[in-house]
């Protein structure tokens, strides 16, 4: 894969409303911690989420959109606005321009409010627009509608794999001629009190007094997840394309590969198997020169769980281990908490800013690094280096296994 160009890049997060708030906040190890709206009910205490603050739809659309829309689908519009003014395209071409957005959840919380809606007080509670939220692909559909847009339209649900999968699948459509500029990225909101009770109850975190060990990817003491929310968006353009309109082109997607681990529902095979193999696909896709040893950065799935934690440092030990320097690796779920949906490409986008500023992004909340990792997990500031070539992993729920590569401007 060697035509597609990233050209603009937008993102709703807990660290901010534009880029440059989002990737100052990654590169400072903030991290954006707070208690849930339900702290003091039962099953709740002490649970940490990374929760958007200050958001009004009204700012990005008109009143009519944001009345019709889940929170995920007006995440996703605001992101794409910031993406489309970032990429200076005057105008789209209708037929040859698609939109790709993943998501995980998708207008849960809607479907909780009207489940509720109905129990309370009976058909008149249900919300009557409760298809035009709550459906998967109204995300992009609203998008589509947005820039009036006529090319491929779909919707991505691989779980916490679901943005990577979507910026792949766009890149692909471009790749074999059926587009020639994508809007793709991912989005959730469904950080719902059913959503975090659900997690808690499976064992994904456990409560503890201390909201900056709410998530630590990669530490040796390790709680399990931070619920997060927001949406990140990406265009994506043949390079020759926007080369001829002089376009600023923030890095290249390169390489792709989307497998399934086939293990169990919510975990991966302990040695990392499937998530290794991935990963290598990806590099081998990418046809970098040396291989593995050509990638400079990992920014990992890293979710901060005892479980998902070891398999993914089994895989990366097994591509890229035994360096001569090893390979610098980061997870942003201390920052921003794990986003589901939007996960991959704020990875994505940590990755492009960490290239531009030759300097990998920290992970935010890891104190303690894991001593099995044959790789150097990048804390407390960035870690200067010359970035060119960068790696983005996102795995989920189902046996979801997806990998980016991608590389400088």
């Amino acid at each position: 894969m060697d035509n597609i160009a990233i050209t603009g890049m937008g993102v709703i997060s807990s660290l901010g409303h534009s880029v440059d708030a989002f990737c100052r906040g990654l590169s400072d190890a903030q991290v954006a911690v707070g208690p849930t709206p339900w702290n003091n009910e039962d099953g709740l205490e002490n649970v940490w989420m990374s929760k958007i603050e200050n958001f009004d739809a009204e700012d990005w659309m008109d009143p009519r959109v944001a009345d019709g829309t889940d929170r995920f689908a007006q995440y996703a519009i605001a992101a794409a606005v910031q993406a489309v003014d970032d990429c200076g395209i005057p105008e789209f071409d209708p037929e040859r321009t698609g939109v790709v957005i993943g998501t995980a959840c998708a207008g849960v919380e809607t479907l909780a409010e009207s489940q509720r809606g109905l129990d309370t007080e009976g058909p008149s509670g249900v919300d009557r627009k409760l298809q035009l939220k709550a459906w998967p692909n109204m995300a992009a559909g609203q998008i589509a509608l947005r820039w009036k847009l006529h090319g491929p339209l779909l919707t991505v649900s691989t779980a916490c794999a679901s943005s990577i999968d979507a910026i792949g699948a766009a890149a692909r459509l471009i790749e074999r001629g059926d587009c020639d500029v994508a809007i793709a990225g991912g989005s959730d909101a469904s950080r719902t009190q059913l959503t975090l009770i659900a997690a808690g109850r499976y064992g994904m975190y456990a409560s503890q007094p201390d909201p900056l060990k709410a998530c630590r990817p990669f530490n040796t003491e390790r709680f399990g997840i931070m619920g997060g929310e927001g949406a990140g968006v990406v265009i994506l353009e043949r390079a020759d394309l926007a080369e001829a309109r002089g376009a600023n082109i923030l890095g290249y997607v390169r390489g792709y590969a989307s497998l399934s681990d086939s293990y169990h529902p919510s975990s991966s095979y302990p040695d990392g198997r499937w998530e290794t193999r991935t990963m290598e696909k990806a590099i081998d896709d990418a046809g970098l020169p040396g291989g593995s040893d050509d990638v400079d950065a990992l920014i990992a799935h890293g979710t901060g769980t005892p479980v998902g934690d070891v398999a993914e440092i089994n895989a990366i030990n097994t591509v890229f281990g035994g360096r001569d320097q090893p390979l610098k690796v980061s997870s942003i779920k201390g920052h921003v908490g794990h986003t589901a949906g939007a996960a991959g490409v704020m990875g994505v986008m940590a990755a492009l800013y960490s290239m531009k500023e030759s300097a990998l992004v920290p992970t935010a909340g890891t104190t303690d690094v894991e001593p099995s990792a044959d790789f150097d997990i990048v804390i407390q500031k960035p870690s200067p280096g010359d970035l060119k070539t960068m790696q983005i992993n996102g795995f989920g729920f189902g046996g979801q296994n997806a990998s980016l590569v991608v590389t400088k401007a």
